[in-house]
């Protein structure tokens, strides 16, 4: 049978980061939180590997939405203080979305091989959902189709790439729902957080450390869902 540890072998974060995806989405199934399991930044597959096999050990039949580029991660823009993985940023940060909207090469992993490893440890991939592409031009896309989020993972280490998936997924997640921010260290990270509930004016929510490092995660409390303004 399957095991955490045996998907944590692809995993980029810590067995507590791991451990984590996977209670939190055991908590929904067990508790009848509503919503299908969203990531944005897939990477090489470990947190809805983990996601999948909470499916399985509490008898979910919860949807899967793997959102990645499949291209590894783009360039860094004005908020952000490093490019991730490589370090001092040599691009112009602040040169057009369009432009920066190119693999860096850091953490590319192709939809192929993560499905591969989906098979490696028998984990359904029915039950799946794959969006390929940079998260600015597949979202307004597909953002519809997702009606209620129980866990949102963000894991697209820059600002951009991360506010964007707030803008348009965090209304959908319901009360109780999970919103796991994979690198809230990185001040771009932190700052798209920030100015996102700044833009829907909500306080900041009670942030929990995972590890002791990186990952943070809220739960969503009983607010009105609105989106931000224009």
């Amino acid at each position: 049978m399957t095991t955490l540890t045996q998907i944590g072998q692809h995993a980029y974060s810590s067995p507590e980061t791991l451990q984590n995806s996977y209670d939190l989405a055991c908590h929904m199934i067990a508790k009848n939180i509503d919503g299908d399991f969203v990531e944005c930044g897939v990477a090489a597959g470990a947190q809805i590997m983990a996601m999948s096999l909470a499916n399985i050990h509490k008898q979910g039949n919860r949807t899967i939405w793997a959102c990645d580029s499949f291209e590894g991660i783009p360039m860094a823009g004005e908020f952000d203080e490093v490019q991730v993985g490589i370090g001092e940023i040599k691009h112009d940060k602040y040169a057009p979305l369009e432009e920066r909207l190119v693999s860096s090469g850091i953490t590319v992993h192709s939809m192929e091989n993560v499905q591969e490893t989906f098979k490696k440890y028998n984990l359904p991939l029915e039950n799946t959902r794959w969006v390929k592409g940079w998260f600015q031009h597949t979202l307004p896309m597909h953002a519809d189709e997702i009606k209620e989020i129980s866990i949102l993972r963000l894991d697209g280490d820059l600002y951009e790439s991360t506010l964007v998936c707030l803008q348009h997924l965090y209304p959908k997640v319901v009360v109780g729902g999970a919103v796991i921010v994979d690198d809230y260290l990185l001040t771009g990270c932190r700052l798209a957080v920030e100015h996102y509930f700044d833009s829907i004016k909500q306080d900041m929510p009670e942030m929990i450390c995972v590890d002791n490092n990186m990952v943070h995660y809220f739960i969503k409390k009983q607010y009105p869902i609105c989106f931000p303004e224009d």
